[in-house]
């Protein structure tokens, strides 16, 4: 197993508990929008610190991309399939929550919209989260 893998769980906690402190802050608005920034900036980061991750321990030079549609095209039901799913939907979430932010921050309009999605943002990276170390417990356990 490579340590790389536990450092991109390690990052992945981190930036739950970043996202729990932002949100924890949301009446702050110049600190929840620097906390939210940054988690997403983390988050994107540890995506592809998990593909050169990937790349780098595996024998056919395959990414976690590459793997991942590959298992969309193979088994259509997979937790594999599921994880990715709400990663892409977290992602979605976090570029809709920072423009509907800057809407409100700016304006003071939007907060239902931003609201919403947050919890659809929410729950999609807990999902995320959880899946990622279901995911990643075989390689951890060196099986």
């Amino acid at each position: 197993m490579s340590p790389l893998v536990l450092v991109a769980l390690a990052i992945n906690v981190l930036v739950v508990a970043g996202l729990a402190y932002g949100l924890s802050r949301r009446r702050e608005p110049a600190i929840h929008m620097k906390v939210m920034t940054s988690c997403f900036v983390v988050d994107l980061l540890n995506v592809i610190l998990v593909e050169v991750t990937a790349r780098v321990t595996n024998e056919d030079d395959v990414g976690a991309v590459e793997k991942g549609v590959k298992s969309f095209w193979n088994d259509p039901v997979s937790l594999l399939n599921f994880h990715i799913l709400v990663s892409v939907i977290s992602i979605v979430c976090y570029i809709i929550a920072i423009r509907t932010g800057r809407r409100l921050f700016r304006t003071g309009e939007g907060r239902g919209v931003h609201r919403k999605n947050a919890l659809v943002f929410i729950i999609a990276r807990l999902a995320s989260f959880v899946t990622s170390i279901m995911v990643s417990w075989p390689k951890i356990m060196g099986s």
